[in-house]
Formats: C-alpha cells, structure tokens, sequence
C-alpha cells in the first residue's frame, strides 16, 4: 500500500509539476499542432470581421512577446498603459478597437478599464494563437 502511495505520489510531482507555472500568468505559447489553441476561436473570427471593417489592432502584450511575433498592422501597447491605449484610439469613443493579448485575459483587462473611461467601441479578439488559427 506504501508502495502505490509512493507512487501516486511521484506521479503528481512529475505531471502536476508544469502546472505549477500558470498560477502568475497566462499558459506557455502553443508548442505543437496538437495542443489547443490559446484563446476562443468564435471570438477571434469575430475580430476579423472587425478588422475586415477598418478597425484599429491594438495587441496589448509586452513589447518582448509583440516583437516574437503579430499580426500585420497591430500597434503594440502594454494592457496596463491606459492612458496610450486611450491616446491611440483618440476622441471617438465608438471608435472600433479590436484588442488582442496572449489568451485574452489582458485584452479583458484594457477592454474593462476603457470602458470605464466612456469607451464602447471595443472587441475583445482573445488570443494570438486564436488569431492566427482563423486569419481569412
């Protein structure tokens, strides 16, 4: 009995150990075709519509992940810089801003605070894996 608990137990360290790295912040980028896609895939085509219309394409991730890869005609400003988010979408608060992080979760965050600020133009796309996954 000693035994299987050993074991149960070594079997939680060694797979329950990668989780251990989402606590803080979002999953690590997709690593092969056969993982999901990080973010909601309805969204992000949904996004492209948007983005289809003239919308402006703010990807809110760090300077560092923006430059590993965006997409064509995103502008690069960090979700907690509110007052350039504000600055680029300018006076028009209907204005249509397509937001885009990682998973979706920072986009989130700005699409929040904007609309706190009077804002209602915003869509929320999700992930750029998603993104990228459903690019017409």
């Amino acid at each position: 009995m000693q035994g299987l608990m050993i074991l149960g137990f070594s079997l939680l360290a060694l797979f329950g150990a990668p989780l251990a790295g989402f606590a803080g912040g979002e999953p690590p980028a997709v690593a092969s075709p056969h993982q999901p896609v990080r973010g909601d895939l309805d969204a992000a085509r949904a996004g492209w519509a948007l983005i289809g219309e003239g919308a402006l394409l703010i990807d809110v991730r760090s300077a560092e992940e923006f430059g590993q890869g965006h997409l064509a005609g995103a502008i690069n400003i960090v979700h907690t810089d509110l007052d350039a988010l504000a600055a680029a979408i300018g006076q028009e608060h209907a204005r249509r801003v397509v937001l885009y992080c990682g998973t979706g979760r920072r986009a989130g965050l700005a699409v929040e605070q904007l609309e706190q600020r009077g804002y209602r133009g915003l869509f929320n796309a999700t992930g750029h894996d998603a993104l990228l996954a459903t690019q017409p």
